[in-house]
C-alpha cells in the first residue's frame, strides 16, 4: 500500500515536465510496448495459460494481435490525429484561426479485467500513450500471473515513472480510487464500476466505464442453421464464455428449439472433440468462486447438452439450457461461463419486447437473410454495439467505437476513438488585434442599432453550400456598411 502514494504522485511529476507532449516520445513508447509483447511473447502465453487454460492460439489472436493492430495504427495515424483539426468559421470569425487543439488529460487510471488480461489492460493504454498522458495501470490480481507479469516487464521497456503498474487486490484499488486523477477507465462489472464512478465523484473525475450484461441473440426461422449456430458457438464458449461480449442467451422460436440444440451439439464437438476437457482449445473458469456461481446457475434447468464439470480443474463443459424461464436465476444476472440458454418467442417482435424490457446489453447478435428485419433490430433496440450474422467482430473494428449504454456502460475507445476518449478537445480561436471597429458593436453602451447588427451578423443561414457562400457574400457586403457606420461615429 505505500507503493501507491509515490506511483501516483511520480505519474504526476513526470507528466508535469512535459516528457509526453512531443510525438516522437509517444511514438517511441509504442514502439517500445510492441518490442515487449514481440520479445516477451512467450512469457505471456505461459502466464495466460496458468491464468485461463489459454494456448498459443488464443493468445495471439484474442490478446496478442489486437494489441498490435493499435500500436500499428497510432503509431501511423498519431500526425494525423494530433494535428489542428480546423472547424467551420462564423461570420464574426471569417479572419480568425478557429480549431480544435487535442491536448492530453493528465495523469489516467486502467483498471483492467481478469478475462482478457493483457488486451484488456495494454489495449487502452495505447491510447493514454498516444494521447500524451500518464498512465497508472492496476491490471486484476484475478489473473494473477498475467498481472504480475505486466509489473515485472512494464518497466524494463516503458519509461517507469509515467506508466506504473500496481498489482494487488481490492485494497490495492480502494486504495488508487483515493487519488485525484483525470480519467479512469475501468472494465469489469457493473457491481464495481459503480464503486468507481463513485470514487471518482469525489474528484469530479471523467470516467469511461466497459460492463457487460446480458447480450442477447436472436435466431429468425430462416437462417442457414448450421452456419449459425457454428458462429454463435465460437462465440460463445471461447475462452470458456467468459467474453463481456459473448452471446449470454437465445431468443428463438419453439419450432427451430431443438435444431438449435442439436447444431450446437454437434458443432461442440467439431470444434473441442466429444471430451472439450481433454482439448488444447478449450479454456477453464478462473477461480472456484465464479466455478461455484456459474454452476448455482443451472439448478433447476433444462440441461440439454453438456453440464459436465469437475470443480478440481475448473472446467465446465459447453452447455446449452432449453425452455428457459424469463424470471429464472439464469436470466437475473450475465453468465459469463459456458452456458447457453434458449428462450423461445413466436415472433421478431415478441424478441424485441423482449430484450427492450431488460438492461440494454453490451452487444446484440441478430441471425436473418431478411435486411428488413435486421434494420428493424437496429433501430428498435439499444445496444453498445450491433452485429448481424455473427458474433464478436464488431470488437475487431478499430474504425468502430467499443463501449456500452445504460448499465451496460458508457463511454468507447478503440482505434481513434482510444486517442479521444484520453484527450481533451481545446476550443481555439486565435484573432489579430487590428480592426477593432469590428468590434464596437458588442461594447456599451447599448443600442437597438447595435442588436439588429449582431442579430443579423449570426443569424444561421441553411440550404447547402451554394446558399452558404452566398450569404457568406452577402455578410461580407453587410460588414463592410457596419465598419463603415461605425468608422462615421
Amino acid at each position: 500500500m505505500d507503493r501507491i502514494k509515490p506511483a501516483v504522485a511520480g505519474a504526476r511529476a513526470a507528466f508535469n515536465l512535459g516528457k509526453t507532449r512531443p510525438l516522437k516520445f509517444r511514438i517511441q513508447q509504442l514502439k517500445a510496448l510492441e518490442t515487449m509483447l514481440t520479445e516477451k511473447q512467450d512469457q505471456f502465453s505461459e502466464a495466460l495459460h496458468k491464468d485461463l487454460h489459454k494456448n498459443k492460439f488464443a493468445v495471439e489472436v484474442y490478446e496478442m494481435l489486437g494489441i498490435l493492430s493499435e500500436i500499428t495504427l497510432a503509431i501511423d495515424k498519431l500526425p494525423e490525429w494530433m494535428a489542428p483539426e480546423h472547424v467551420a468559421k462564423n461570420i464574426l470569425t471569417l479572419m480568425d484561426n478557429v480549431y480544435i487543439h487535442r491536448e492530453p488529460l493528465g495523469v489516467v487510471l486502467i483498471l483492467g479485467a481478469w478475462n482478457y488480461p493483457l488486451a484488456l489492460v495494454l489495449h487502452p493504454l495505447v491510447g493514454a500513450i498516444a494521447a500524451g498522458n500518464a498512465a497508472v495501470l492496476k491490471p486484476s490480481e484475478v489473473s494473477g500471473n498475467t498481472a504480475q507479469l505486466l509489473a515485472d516487464l512494464l518497466p524494463q521497456y516503458l519509461d517507469k515513472d509515467l506508466y506504473p503498474v500496481i498489482t494487488g487486490g481490492p485494497e490495492e484499488a480502494t486504495e488508487l480510487l483515493k487519488h485525484p486523477f483525470d480519467h479512469i477507465l475501468y472494465t469489469g462489472s457493473a457491481a464495481i464500476g459503480r464503486i468507481v464512478m463513485e470514487a471518482a465523484a469525489k474528484h469530479l473525475t471523467p470516467v469511461t466505464l466497459e460492463l457487460g450484461g446480458k447480450s442477447p441473440c436472436y435466431i429468425d426461422k430462416d437462417c442457414n442453421l448450421d452456419i449459425c449456430c457454428r458462429r454463435i458457438a465460437w462465440g460463445r464458449y471461447t475462452n470458456c464464455g467468459q467474453t463481456c461480449i459473448a452471446p449470454d442467451y437465445v431468443l428463438c422460436d419453439k419450432s427451430i428449439q431443438d435444431e438449435v440444440v442439436k447444431r450446437i451439439s454437434s458443432t461442440i464437438t467439431e470444434f473441442y472433440g466429444s471430451n472439450p476437457q481433454t482439448s488444447p482449445d478449450y479454456g477453464r473458469i478462473i477461480n472456484q468462486r465464479h466455478f461455484r456461481r456459474i454452476m448455482s446457475l443451472l439448478e433447476g434447468v433444462n440441461v440439454a447438452c453438456g453440464g459436465q464439470n469437475d470443480e478440481e480443474d475448473l472446467y465446465i463443459a459447453p452447455t446449452v439450457v432449453t425452455d428457459v424461464d424469463p424470471d429464472s436465476k439464469i436470466m437475473q444476472e450475465e453468465i459469463f461461463g459456458p452456458v447457453l440458454p434458449i428462450v423461445t418467442v413466436s415472433t421478431a417482435d415478441e424478441a424485441i419486447a423482449f430484450i427492450n424490457k431488460r438492461d440494454k446489453p453490451l452487444a446484440l447478435y441478430v441471425f436473418s437473410h431478411k435486411k428488413e428485419l435486421v434494420k428493424k433490430m437496429i433501430v428498435e433496440t439499444s445496444s453498445g454495439g450491433i452485429t448481424a450474422n455473427d458474433c464478436l467482430i464488431h470488437y475487431s473494428v478499430p474504425a468502430l467505437p467499443f463501449g456500452g449504454v445504460g448499465k451496460s456502460g458508457f463511454g468507447s475507445y478503440h482505434g481513434k476513438y482510444s486517442f479521444e476518449v484520453f484527450s481533451h478537445r481545446r476550443a481555439c480561436v486565435l484573432r489579430s488585434l487590428s480592426m477593432e471597429k469590428m468590434n464596437s458593436m458588442r461594447y456599451a453602451p447599448s443600442t437597438d442599432s447595435k442588436l439588429e447588427w449582431i442579430k443579423l451578423l449570426l443569424k444561421r443561414r441553411g440550404g447547402g453550400k451554394k446558399w452558404w457562400f452566398i450569404g457568406i457574400v452577402a455578410l461580407g457586403v453587410l460588414l463592410s456598411i457596419v465598419m463603415r457606420h461605425f468608422l462615421m461615429w
